[in-house]
């Protein structure tokens, strides 16, 4: 039957060939994109000033502001590079440390940078035997931030955060009632620079999923995704201690 012929070794290696070429295209745009759009900020503010030495004092204040947080976006867009270069390395190092889960929920909500910053539609749900849990503490950071990020830049509505404990681990729950992922593309979306196709309108640099798996192989840990597209996306980290 035509349905059980297999491909030819050419075919194959022509959609290979083509499939690394979308891949290496799509990388270049989001490098592209990501780093145009502040050093133009930068470029243009810079030229505002040197073309009018006696601007307004607020006026070149704002200025200045504007050029700094265009090179933070570019400091932290090329940090979470360099992370994930470490992570495909098989680079990176955790350092475990006792910690307060609460106090770390209650810093990574007062991120000034992060896109939810001060924000009501952000609810937390620690339900734990003990605050005090043994890990890294940064790169458990790094998770959550990531990941509260993505479903709070699509969805419109209430994320919901719930920390548990268990003997010997950590669970991290983050749900939305966002736009989904759909079915075929949820083995891709821990690749770096990919974005799924339905919310490619939104900005973003399809980097924090790679940063994810990576931190979260560092800690020894596993994720599950449960995903409906248009009902929403539930993302569980479950980490075991490191018994300091």
């Amino acid at each position: 039957m035509l349905g059980n012929m297999q491909k030819k070794p050419e075919s194959m290696t022509k959609e290979v060939k083509n499939s690394s070429e979308k891949d290496i295209n799509q990388i270049i745009s989001s490098l592209s994109h990501e780093l145009r759009s502040p050093l133009s900020i930068i470029s243009s503010n810079l030229q505002l000033l040197k073309n009018n030495p006696e601007l307004d004092h607020e006026i070149r204040e704002e200025t200045f502001h504007l050029c700094e947080l265009a090179l933070t976006a570019v400091s932290r867009f090329l940090n979470d590079i360099q992370f994930i270069n470490f992570s495909n390395k098989k680079e990176l190092k955790k350092n475990p440390a006792s910690f307060d889960v609460g106090v770390l929920i209650d810093e990574i909500l007062s991120q000034p940078n992060a896109s939810f910053y001060q924000s009501d539609r952000i609810s937390v749900n620690l339900q734990m035997t003990s605050r005090q849990f043994c890990s890294d503490k940064t790169l458990l950071a790094r998770i959550i931030t990531a990941l509260l990020d993505n479903a709070f830049k699509f969805s419109a509505e209430e994320v919901r955060l719930t920390v548990t404990d268990a003997p010997g681990q950590l669970s991290v729950e983050i749900e939305d009632n966002g736009y989904g992922i759909p079915e075929g593309e949820l083995e891709l979306i821990f690749t770096p620079f990919y974005r799924c196709e339905n919310v490619k309108m939104i900005s973003g640099t399809g980097l924090g999923l790679a940063i994810v798996k990576g931190a979260a192989e560092c800690l020894n840990g596993n994720i599950f995704i449960d995903s409906v597209v248009l009902k929403g996306t539930r993302v569980k980290l479950i980490i075991p201690s490191d018994g300091c």
